[in-house]
């Protein structure tokens, strides 16, 4: 066995169960981890030097995927995210690895491997930091959120992942044998940028791809209470068209709303909207969808019929006073059953606007006899 070879990649190991830790959630506490982790090390090494003479050389490195044993007992990620995660660590420590033996190749020393454990380990303290500070954040970052853009996309950053760990092992064992060359560095240090620029550009496009989610998002929402806007409500009535199933609208007016701006002013005006919107939206929570569709108006979707002892929940609005900025000037509500075929949605929103200005008549009526 030749000791500095062996050194060399207890030295890689070390360093792939801290990133593979830093990478995943334990079950257990630190140090029982750490405990059964270093046992299996030193079990793993006792054989591998035992079974391969040559043990250290990089040609058995693939044989680090037997930790995936206790990795599956000890961290609580599926057995799969797991084993692409160690590609991940292994792509990182044995390109280093395969290029520090092949720039030992190209200095004259007494000891070649000497060399080579050296120079691994100074590329180990000069490159740790950004790895753990830049490149782990980020590639969890993609782990994270990539599942959001379909299952598919994660399939193919999978593959990505294990044929990077591939494509450098074939490396180590293609320029294993011979004499050291600036043809053997060039591919190791292209693959190595080619990896770490592929990373990045998966995470810039991610991260660009979540902030324009998240303005489309903003874009559907009412800045004032929350509720989802006038576009959304659009957006939402073409999906029910379009899927011709039955659903109702029920259009929502403030009685009185100017007086309120009137008598309290506009911050209390906003105050009494963002509250009604709150008492609107968990009123119908579990039926429908409640949107903010401009000024004192409000809409809310229902698939099927709209429950009527919400409605009637809604027009009592009994729960006004736990915050409420001023006294509640009631609400006028008209809705509308609609069935296919549909008229579009312009047309239904008239249509049961009118029923609500026909209710509101009405109530007005009853209240002057």
């Amino acid at each position: 066995m030749k000791i500095f070879p062996a050194l060399a990649s207890m030295e890689m190991l070390i360093i792939n169960l801290i990133t593979f830790d830093r990478c995943n959630h334990r079950k257990h506490g630190r140090g029982a981890t750490g405990m059964v982790l270093a046992v299996f090390s030193l079990l793993f090494g006792i054989c591998a030097v035992s079974f391969f003479p040559d043990f250290g050389d990089g040609r058995q490195m693939a044989g680090g995927f037997v930790f995936l044993i206790p990795f599956y007992f000890l961290y609580e990620e599926k057995l799969f995210r797991q084993f692409i995660t160690m590609c991940m660590c292994w792509a990182y420590t044995y390109s280093i690895y395969v290029l520090s033996i092949q720039i030992a190749r190209l200095i004259p020393a007494d000891d070649m491997y000497l060399t080579f454990l050296i120079l691994q380990t100074i590329f180990f303290v000069a490159t740790l930091y950004p790895f753990f500070k830049w490149a782990v954040p980020k590639y969890l970052f993609i782990l994270q959120n990539l599942e959001r853009f379909g299952g598919g996309r994660t399939k193919y950053f999978n593959w990505n992942c294990f044929l990077h760990f591939l494509t450098v092992m074939a490396l180590n064992i293609a320029f294993s044998q011979g004499n050291g060359s600036i043809l053997k560095v060039l591919p190791i240090l292209l693959l190595s940028a080619t990896i770490v620029l592929s990373y990045a550009m998966l995470y810039r496009i991610i991260s660009d791809s979540l902030r324009i989610y998240q303005l489309e998002q903003l874009s559907r929402q009412d800045s004032l209470t929350g509720l989802a806007n006038r576009a959304c409500l659009f957006d939402d009535l073409q999906v029910l068209l379009q899927n011709e199933e039955s659903f109702s609208i029920l259009f929502v007016d403030l009685d009185r709303f100017k007086e309120v701006n009137d008598q309290y002013g506009h911050i209390v005006g906003d105050q009494y909207l963002k509250h009604f919107a709150a008492i609107c939206s968990k009123i119908f929570k579990d039926s429908g969808k409640t949107y903010r569709f401009g000024g004192d108006e409000f809409v809310v979707l229902c698939q099927g019929m709209i429950p009527q002892t919400a409605v009637k929940e809604l027009q009592a609005c009994r729960e006004w006073d736990q915050g409420a900025p001023c006294p509640f000037n009631r609400v006028s509500t008209g809705y509308m059953v609609c069935r296919p075929p549909f008229a579009d949605a312009e047309q239904l929103l008239h249509q049961v606007d009118q029923k609500m200005y026909e209710m509101k008549a009405a109530a007005r009526k009853t209240h002057s006899e």
